[in-house]
């Protein structure tokens, strides 16, 4: 037991060594919560080794797929068949193109939401279902309160958990606008033991 603890420590100081330093503008809204959203991604990935699922990405590539799809039908048709031949096929493609940019507004805001990872968690025997960490966050513009949202659904039950943390970005970043990765991943960590905990415990 002793060393197993010792040889799970070492990965961890390794993974910390390993981590270069984030640096960014501390002003800018948009890099800040990227840069805190990328460090939250390698906590669940790299620290607890889960593996990432692009459904929710591939789901929106294939929208913007089949969009481009209309549009470049409705270029080698013009091409074809010259304009005012090609009019009915360019209204049902240009109809069509707009439909789908519906379609994916309607998936970023309902499906994808602030989702930015999908991990699973594989059983080790291989027996029961993936359990799904799913990681989602908010930054108002001009606001410094960060929301980091982790969800947790149990492969078996389906029952899908959360819990979450809101604070001030200048907890995680020192005055030259670095992150403290160390101080950021406790509060990842934190909230990740927590629904492991209650995964154990029900």
């Amino acid at each position: 037991m002793a060393a197993a603890r010792n040889g799970k420590s070492g990965l961890l100081e390794k993974w910390r060594i390993d981590e270069k330093p984030v640096k960014i503008d501390k002003w800018d809204g948009a890099a800040v919560k990227n840069s805190l959203d990328d460090a939250a991604k390698k906590v669940l990935l790299e620290k607890f080794g889960y593996v990432e699922n692009f459904c929710l990405v591939d789901g929106r590539l294939m929208i913007c797929t089949v969009s481009c799809l209309f549009a470049m039908l409705a270029l080698v048709w013009d091409y074809l068949h010259p304009f005012p031949e090609s009019r009915p096929v360019l209204a049902c493609c240009v109809i069509s193109y707009f439909i789908m940019m519906g379609i994916l507004t309607l998936y970023t805001s309902y499906k994808e939401k602030n989702i930015f990872l999908v991990a699973l968690q594989k059983d080790p025997a291989g027996m029961d279902p993936d359990h799904v960490w799913q990681l989602s966050s908010s930054l108002k513009r001009f606001d410094d309160l960060y929301t980091l949202r982790v969800s947790f659904s149990d492969g078996n039950t389906k029952n899908w958990r959360e819990a979450e943390f809101t604070k001030s970005v200048a907890v995680f970043f020192d005055e030259s606008g670095t992150l403290v990765m160390d101080q950021f991943e406790k509060s990842v960590s934190k909230l990740h033991d927590t629904l492991a905990m209650e995964k154990k415990t029900k």
